[in-house]
């Protein structure tokens, strides 16, 4: 019996070194094609770079003004998951800790948010926010991401703190705090696992949005890096040359943020979504 479960774990092992192989090769293909010039991209894609040259990057860096869009972007996702964080958190306490019926008629309003695409409210959100004079500011397009994430992390959030015990924020209300310094001192420290899953998914649809940055922030000091890699792309020629390294340095920031919450991650999403 031993030795069956010896085979049944290294046949797992294998399967999974195998996984993890054909998860990879797409990462190895684009940092592979950063090398390369133009006319060895399109005699020989496949293969492996004749040398390793970062003049693709140099180039790049700065047709694309790196450090400002990097700036631009990195200000926008920011701002929108710190508004998200505080405003998601708070909606989600009292949905999660009343039982009367309009908190679970509020909550399945923000949960229809995730259901209903972008895409129909376009035009008129566009009027809205041109006639509170915010397209092309930062402010602007934070409020619509915090707007557009909010449903996410409220689900999130109120999955979680229907898990999580009561007795902490009781025993800070016996001795005087009132129920909004009670959720920051006793609730919001808790949340912690759930709350590094909405700072990742949140980034993500934040840093990699196309539409909103076209639509509202048209102005070239105020764009963001999807929009910069897409003046690499032209309607009879694409730059491959200089696209690859900046998909490159566009993934970079995310994935140190996910490698530094990457262990709260799973325990946020099961917590805060199959419980709740």
């Amino acid at each position: 019996m031993l030795s069956t479960n010896k085979k049944m774990i290294w046949i797992l092992e294998i399967k999974m070194i195998i996984l993890a192989l054909i998860a990879l090769y797409p990462l190895l293909f684009i940092v592979s094609m950063t090398f390369k010039s133009s006319q060895e991209m399109a005699l020989s894609p496949l293969s492996l770079p004749s040398s390793i040259n970062f003049s693709n990057y140099a180039a790049t860096w700065l047709q694309m003004r790196f450090p400002l869009v990097l700036g631009n972007t990195v200000l926008i996702t920011a701002g929108s998951v710190t508004l998200l964080v505080l405003l998601g958190s708070m909606a989600a306490y009292p949905l999660a800790r009343r039982a009367e019926k309009a908190y679970s008629i509020i909550y399945m309003y923000f949960l229809a948010g995730i259901m209903l695409p972008f895409q129909l409210a376009m035009v008129p959100l566009y009027k809205l926010i041109n006639s509170m004079g915010m397209v092309n500011t930062y402010y602007g397009a934070m409020l619509i991401y915090t707007a557009l994430n909010l449903p996410l992390a409220i689900f999130l959030y109120a999955g979680f703190l229907r898990t999580s015990p009561k007795e902490l924020e009781e025993a800070a209300k016996i001795d005087g705090c009132s129920l909004f310094r009670a959720f920051w001192l006793a609730v919001f420290p808790i949340i912690k696992p759930v709350t590094a899953t909405v700072v990742v998914l949140c980034s993500l649809n934040t840093w990699n949005d196309f539409i909103v940055p076209l639509l509202f922030l048209q102005d070239q000091s105020y764009r963001t890096i999807t929009i910069e890699l897409y003046m690499f792309v032209g309607e009879h020629v694409t730059n491959w040359a200089l696209l690859f390294p900046g998909m490159v340095l566009s993934v970079l920031p995310l994935l140190l943020v996910y490698v530094f919450l990457q262990k709260y991650i799973i325990k946020g999403i099961a917590a805060g979504s199959l419980k709740g």
